[in-house]
């Protein structure tokens, strides 16, 4: 039987299930953005600066999980390239270090803001992001400041397959929202979110948004989202369940107080499978990866696949609609190939480079400007 290696090296996109990973790796399983007033004391030490935010990433594996190859960034009002990034660091409100980096077997990972409050937030965090554009601290690689996220922010893990966050390309594992897209105001609260409801919540449905709620990630999935979704159908209700809300009522009197923060550092309603961690990206595909880039990025016009020591079969362009434009390589090992994307519209796109045998593919990120 021949082996078949595919390398994620922006996205999934031969499958947009959220199941694919079948508990092999982490995912994001809470996500709590709130409507907090500044200077309005909701039970903490000190008043809110309005930033009781939260992200929690669960371990579905039977192993503990180094987490020093993980990031997770923000796509802050529908940018379609990174706006801050931090490492995933054991942390204390000042960045030092507490602990081993470490993820036990089936447990959570609590990343709070860091301003957060609130008791819920505060006492279950095990990282505090950086502030706001801080980007001299140990944590940040890009910008800083990734969990003041607001409805309208695409959230995303990354994993390094060098080891070390920040260090060569990183791979999506996971995505909240749809990147290069912002949602336009809708629904409870009339902010930017992205909402729906799901048949499964019962009648009447329940109302689930990424502004002003506290939601969780079904118990059914056990595996991230890989493949950006198409802004034009999608639904979090398909992946997230809402438990506590800032809202009175759909559309009601805004209750900042009233909403819930008490399931973050706990995922006990998982129900999905309990796999073996995959710690390793096969090395001939990391080698086929290492020698195929994709220029300049962002791109406007043309954009160029250089290809080095590879033989490759078919280039491809998709976008987060299915739409593609495609060529065809020489199979030679050394060669340029020229892409027309003056007809593309601006945004994220992804390039699906195939190996001559059929053995081999890779998924890269083009912005086109």
């Amino acid at each position: 039987m021949k082996k078949h290696y595919y390398l994620l090296s922006a996205a999934l996109l031969l499958s947009g299930a959220a199941h694919a990973q079948l508990g092999t790796e982490l995912f994001f399983s809470e996500y709590n953005e709130g409507a907090h007033v500044t200077g309005t004391n909701y039970g903490g030490a000190t008043p809110s600066n309005g930033n009781e935010r939260a992200i929690e990433i669960y371990n579905p594996t039977n192993n503990t999980v180094n987490l020093n190859p993980y990031s997770i960034r923000r796509y802050s009002n529908g940018s379609a390239t990174v706006v801050e990034e931090e490492k995933l660091f054991r942390s204390n409100t000042t960045q030092q270090a507490v602990g081993a980096n470490t993820l036990t077997a089936r447990s959570t990972f609590v990343i709070a803001s860091g301003q957060a409050t609130l008791p819920d937030i505060v006492n279950k965090a095990n990282q505090f992001s950086a502030l706001y554009q801080a980007a001299t601290t140990p944590t940040v690689i890009v910008g800083g400041g990734t969990v003041y996220f607001n409805g309208d922010d695409a959230m995303a893990l990354v994993r390094y397959p060098s080891g070390t966050a920040g260090q060569g390309q990183g791979v999506i594992i996971d995505i909240i929202g749809v990147i290069g897209t912002q949602p336009a105001p809708s629904g409870t609260g009339g902010t930017g979110n992205w909402s729906g409801t799901n048949p499964a919540d019962g009648t009447p449905a329940v109302y689930v948004s990424s502004a002003n709620q506290s939601i969780v990630r079904r118990p059914s999935v056990s595996g991230g989202t890989r493949v950006n979704p198409a802004a034009a159908t999608y639904n979090i209700a398909n992946e997230w369940m809402m438990y506590s809300t800032a809202f009175n009522g759909t559309g009601g009197t805004s209750n900042p107080g009233g909403q819930l923060y008490n399931q973050a550092g706990q995922h006990n309603d998982y129900v999905g499978p309990f796999g073996v961690y995959q710690a390793t990206i096969s090395s001939t595909l990391a080698k086929f990866d290492a020698n195929v880039s994709v220029y300049p990025n962002p791109a406007h016009g043309t954009a160029t696949v250089e290809i080095k020591d590879a033989k490759v079969g078919t280039v491809t362009v998709i976008n987060n609609l299915g739409q593609r434009i495609s060529a065809q390589s020489k199979g030679v090992g050394q060669e340029k190939i020229e892409l027309n994307i003056s007809g593309l519209k601006a945004g994220l796109y992804f390039v699906q480079i195939l190996s001559a045998d059929g053995q081999s593919g890779i998924y890269k990120e083009l912005v086109v400007q």
